[in-house]
This record gives structure tokens, sequence and C-alpha cells, in this order.
């Protein structure tokens, strides 16, 4: 699966996307990684962009060396 940068995913469908498990999605929006909206049963609505630019986000490991 490689999305387009346009399309509007869910939890399920990032974690079949990057191949992790729909915990470390939740997980990651807990952290920060950004919701676009939320569909009427709660059910984050992710975009695909935002989750490419979420992580590629610098950490402070990437300053040490």
């Amino acid at each position: 699966m490689n999305p387009s940068s346009e399309q509007l995913l869910e939890p399920a469908d990032v974690a079949r996307w990057l191949r992790v498990d729909p915990a470390w999605v939740h997980g990651a929006i807990a952290e920060g990684l950004p919701v676009l909206g939320r569909r009427t049963d709660g059910t984050p609505i992710l975009a695909v962009e935002d989750v490419r630019r979420w992580l590629r986000r610098s950490s402070p490991q990437d300053d040490t060396t």
C-alpha cells in the first residue's frame, strides 16, 4: 500500500500502510500525530501527508553524534 498524499485514512489503514500494530498508531496519536478530524463514532481520521511529515520530524536523538 502506497497511499497518495491527498488520501485520508483511519488508524487501521495507517497501521496496514506502515506495517505496524494498530495500537502503535493510537499511541502515536497520543504523542502528537496530527488528527484531521473524527468520524461521528469517534474514529480518528488522518491525512497521509500529515503522517509522512510527522514520521520525518526531527528528534533530540537526531542532534547527537
